[in-house]
């Protein structure tokens, strides 16, 4: 039986290339489920008939999205997430929990006001929406798109701690600055 480490090692190797994160296990593709909704949400205002496809919105897991895809590699990306590590995973699953709780009260008082004919109300709605759902869409790529950074931190402290470096600038090499930013 493979342990947690072997598989983690298995699908990155799998993922390479195939627009999931190898260092996550993570999609991009799932941010689509909320980027389509945020759109319609923004032009809202404007258009209030886009209520309806608003309504019909709905919060849905990782695998579900997947499941429903037409991502060439739905299946791999279903099945890497099972393997993605939990500090990756848990704060990606935060992250998606205050996303749908933020769309589906939003929706809620957005489809209120609208059967109130009150479109100042829409608009203040919206205007505070969006803000809010941009950060949590961008946080959310961030976790999916992470690099473990432990291994910049190492070069870092290798630099500071090699014994002939006296504090100037020209003790460092530029290959040794570099390597940081890789």
């Amino acid at each position: 039986m493979e342990n947690q480490s072997e598989n983690y090692i298995k699908y990155q190797k799998l993922v390479e290339g195939k627009n999931i994160n190898p260092q996550t296990l993570l999609a991009t593709d799932y941010l689509n489920h909320f980027n389509e909704v945020h759109m319609l949400l923004g032009m809202i205002a404007e258009m209030p008939d886009c209520i309806e496809d608003v309504l019909g919105w709905e919060a849905i897991s990782y695998q579900q999205h997947f499941e429903m895809s037409v991502f060439q590699y739905k299946e791999l990306a279903i099945e890497a997430y099972d393997h993605s590590p939990l500090q990756y995973k848990n704060a990606f699953e935060e992250c998606v929990a205050e996303m749908d709780e933020l769309l589906l009260s939003t929706i809620s008082l957005t489809e209120g006001a609208i059967k109130q004919n009150n479109y100042n109300q829409v608009t203040i709605l919206v205007e505070e929406y969006n803000p809010k759902m941009e950060h949590l869409i961008e946080q959310c790529s961030t976790i999916i798109n992470s690099k473990d950074t432990s291994a910049q931190q190492e070069s870092v402290d290798d630099i500071f701690d090699a014994e002939d470096w006296d504090g100037e600038s020209d003790a460092i090499d530029q290959d040794s600055i570099d390597d940081l930013f890789d």
